[in-house]
């Protein structure tokens, strides 16, 4: 057994590294340049040929709780196909350590861009021949650029906004919707109609188009290659295609999750060495099955209740702790655990120096696979001194609701902590789902709901090999303290 272990470690070692090594090769043949004006951090891409200086530059900015990192995807599939790319972290976002504007008005999100052109411009790249892409929150950004700025001579909008369009600004139109969205297909009907429909031409900037990416929500056009080509061939189709253009198709998931799973391969490796320290007694459950699905159902619906009252005496809930909607959820699991604990009775377990041990190796496991791995894909992972600060109050607060489901869930079988981790799920999804309806300036819950059962999914998988509830708690509560810091934006 020992041996399969050691075995299993080095093969997600192996997977590790041809996991990192394919991330890196993403960029192959391209130069990417780093650069921070003021506060404003800018990411310059293009490509390593003579004369690329001159080729035309895209401005791409992201949504809400976004980053330059998340729209890496077109930025290196516009890049291989010989396009100029500058990209950028809106205020209050990834290193941006600025608030973000309560309006968030597009005006203040266009002077964002004319920095990243001016930029650009400073570091030699042509700003004759500009496009703007956006998505969410920045396709607003990039509709209200294209108009203010006539000159630009493409403007695409992924999951478009509500914006002041016509029929002759912005040139040349693309308008990109999630088939597995509806709102954001409608708006961008209702833009397009107001833009004087599809058709046009591209030589005198009239020309408009929709496409409807199938098979994708709000999050995952970001990682659709059929989205990504679809705005590299709208641009082809305005400046012509560029020398020395490559098909490139964006495969960075697919390695990421290659070395996600070798992390967690190479940790359960691993948790051979922290049982060596104790005599793997199970730590025993008093409380009936009923009862500790209860449990958490009531927490979970008590913490959204009380913050529902609350908002009505005027506690404004998305504003929390100074981060949009992730200042809410900290606080939310402080409070959801807290009830939760309170209906489970007692806590047993103890805090031994081998439980701890698990608990960091947890929290490591998912630092690295999920995180840092996450930073080449999705995730500004690496946080900002203001950010940093956040993590141990994040991480303090989200303790005791990972504490509760340790409670109910361990010990347990494989097959029933996945069942478990089906039941906590689900509960969690509701009671944040409720929250936003009962408070709308939590709506942007509604984008981000489908991605909490995949975190806490990794988190399960990498708590597995241990059977300690601290270990369990600890882990998942360092893990995502360390995530609400880095992902909501600034206030």
């Amino acid at each position: 057994m020992k041996v399969a272990r050691w075995i299993a470690g080095g093969l997600g070692l192996l997977m590790v590294f041809l996991s990192i090594w394919q991330l890196e090769n993403a960029t192959a043949g391209l130069k990417v340049t780093d650069v921070v004006i003021g506060d404003l951090p800018v990411t310059l891409i293009s490509p390593e040929y003579e004369g690329s200086e001159s080729r035309p530059l895209v401005l791409i900015g992201h949504g809400v709780a976004g980053s330059r990192v998340i729209m890496r995807g077109y930025a290196l599939t516009l890049a291989h196909a010989g396009y100029n790319v500058a990209l950028w972290d809106f205020a209050g976002h990834g290193s941006n350590p600025q608030p973000l504007a309560e309006e968030r008005e597009a005006a203040v999100l266009v002077t964002d861009a004319e920095t990243a052109l001016l930029t650009a411009q400073a570091n030699g790249l042509s700003t004759e021949q500009v496009a703007v892409l956006g998505h969410s929150m920045g396709s607003g950004m990039a509709l209200a650029y294209g108009t203010r700025h006539p000159e630009t001579m493409a403007t695409i909008a992924i999951s478009p906004v509500d914006a002041q369009v016509n029929p002759d600004l912005p040139r040349n139109l693309l308008l990109l919707a999630e088939e597995l969205d509806p709102r954001f297909v409608r708006n961008a009907e209702q833009l397009l109609e107001r833009a004087g429909g599809p058709g046009g031409d591209t030589q005198l900037g009239t020309a408009r188009r929709i496409e409807t990416i199938p098979m994708v929500e709000h999050v995952t056009i970001l990682f659709s290659s059929t989205a990504q080509k679809a705005a590299r061939q709208w641009l082809d189709e305005i400046f012509g295609l560029q020398p020395g253009a490559e098909d490139y198709t964006d495969r960075r998931m697919l390695w990421y999750l290659v070395g996600l799973s070798g992390t967690l391969l190479f940790f359960w490796s691993l948790s051979a060495l922290v049982y060596k320290l104790t005599d793997r007694s199970i730590e025993q459950v008093t409380v009936s099955v009923g009862r500790r699905i209860g449990a958490l159902l009531l927490g979970a619906l008590g913490a959204t209740a009380l913050f529902f009252v609350l908002s009505q005496f005027g506690l404004e809930l998305n504003r929390m702790l100074g981060v949009l909607v992730g200042g809410y959820l900290m606080v939310w699991f402080a409070i959801a655990g807290a009830f939760s604990i309170v209906l489970l009775g007692r806590m047993r377990g103890q805090l031994t120096l081998p439980a701890v041990t698990g608990g960091l190796l947890v929290f490591a496991a998912l630092w690295i696979g999920l995180g840092w791995l996450g930073n080449y894909v999705w995730l500004p992972w690496l946080l900002i001194p203001r950010r940093l600060i956040l993590w141990p109050l994040g991480a303090a607060l989200s303790m005791p609701w990972f504490l509760a489901v340790a409670q109910a869930v361990l010990p347990t079988s494989r097959m029933g902590r996945a069942a478990w981790w089906l039941g906590y799920s689900v509960i969690l999804v509701f009671a944040l789902y409720l929250a936003m309806r009962l408070n709308p300036e939590l709506g942007f819950l509604i984008l981000i709901l489908p991605i909490f059962p995949l975190v806490l999914g990794v988190h399960a998988l990498a708590a597995g090999p241990y059977r300690w509830r601290a270990s369990f708690a600890l882990g998942g509560a360092l893990f995502v303290g360390w995530l609400l810091a880095a992902v909501f934006p600034l206030q």
